[in-house]
């Protein structure tokens, strides 16, 4: 038998060699062309301007550390009313760099999109229904008028319309109606709803209750046109009031609460957030303060306006579990994306409601003409 020449073997070795390095070199540069998994998610700084209320919220450090770790998102997030971001022009949201919107409220989104184009995406990550600050005085004293009945541990406004319009719009006093200890005219003060969303709100609910026969119906811009003059006059009794509603809430409670306003309106999760942050001294808080429903109430959205793709991820980033979580039960967001979150039993000394009677706000039209009457008494004509 002829065994093969030195040569051959060499040569052969050769072929194979370079057959193998061919492969090899063909795997690679083919996966990296064919593969089409997605590269690694760059990370990236976004600017969002928001309502002032979420501040703690984007500041708590381990809502930051998600959105970086699991995001690769870090958030620079500016405090702004909710109708003083959404009517910014395109120019200025471009000069100042914003890559999203976070109001308070989905008649802003509504305005915004009226009056702008180009919005990426946008989506109701958080919500938190408007609600009635009092004390015990103040509740007790319109339980016995039948304006508030209490059901179980909780508290509801059932005759919003009749609190407005005899009494409110009447200019009754908390001596009327033997409110013990309680003085001068019956009003529901707020943070100024020219420049924050939890008093607009307050405004949106009165607009709907005083222009229309149904209190579950927004009115069109008709009906409310003919009820902005009443509007303005409840603007005006309520004299200085806060820019911002996280502000605004804090004064309240530090000043007094009912002693310095027996109503006032806010958000639901302003108080959840005091009272998780006070921990074993919520007592003192809990004791003085009384959550009022009205009925119906104005759900407050808060929906982010993507401008840029970025952004768009940071929409998916705040429907996560854990931060939807963080929340919920920090800062009292009740969570518009997540079913089973909103869990009332948490908090416990609260008496929180679990079912909320509620109407839609006016549409973007009302909207303005109520807006631009809060900021210029002439135009409530």
């Amino acid at each position: 038998m002829r065994l093969p020449s030195i040569r051959f073997l060499i040569g052969l070795g050769t072929v194979i060699v370079v057959l193998v390095a061919g492969v090899v070199l063909y795997t690679t540069l083919g996966k990296k062309k064919d593969d089409n998994t997605p590269a690694a998610t760059p990370d990236t700084t976004l600017t969002c301007l928001g309502g002032s209320e979420k501040s703690e919220l984007m500041a708590d450090a381990k809502v930051r550390q998600l959105l970086k770790d699991k995001y690769h998102l870090t958030v620079n997030f500016q405090a702004l009313g909710s109708y003083d971001q959404v009517q910014l022009s395109t120019d200025e949201l471009n000069k100042r760099k914003v890559d999203c919107l976070w109001p308070s409220s989905a008649s802003a989104q509504a305005v915004f999109e009226a009056q702008h184009q180009g919005l990426v995406r946008a989506e109701n990550v958080l919500q938190s229904p408007e609600v009635i600050y009092a004390g015990p005085k103040g509740t007790a004293a319109l339980m016995g008028k039948q304006l508030v009945q209490q059901r179980g541990n909780q508290y509801y406004i059932v005759n919003m319309k009749a609190l407005l319009v005899e009494y409110i719009a009447k200019r009754q006093t908390w001596e009327s109606i033997n409110a013990n200890g309680l003085n001068g005219p019956i009003t529901v003060s707020s943070t100024d709803p020219a420049r924050s969303n939890s008093g607009f709100t307050l405004a949106q609910l009165e607009l709907n209750i005083l222009a229309t026969d149904d209190v579950f119906s927004a009115p069109n811009l008709d009906q409310a046109r003919k009820a902005l003059p009443k509007m303005r006059e409840l603007y005006d009794a309520q004299g200085l009031q806060a820019r911002s509603s996280d502000s605004g809430f804090q004064q309240w409670l530090t000043q007094g609460a009912e002693l310095k306003a027996p109503l006032y309106a806010g958000y639901e999760n302003q108080l959840i957030q005091q009272i998780a942050a006070a921990g074993a001294n919520s007592a003192s808080i809990l004791k003085n303060v009384r959550v009022l429903y009205p009925e119906p109430t104005i759900y407050s959205d808060h929906p982010i306006l993507a401008l840029n793709a970025d952004a768009s991820r940071f929409i998916d980033a705040m429907k996560d579990d854990e931060i939807q979580t963080i929340a919920w039960r920090q800062y009292g967001f009740r969570s518009a994306v997540k079913v089973g979150i909103n869990d009332v039993s948490v908090f416990k000394d609260i008496n929180l409601s679990d079912q909320i009677r509620t109407t839609a706000p006016p549409a973007a039209d009302v909207t303005l003409a109520l807006l631009d009457c809060m900021k210029d008494a002439k135009k409530c004509q």
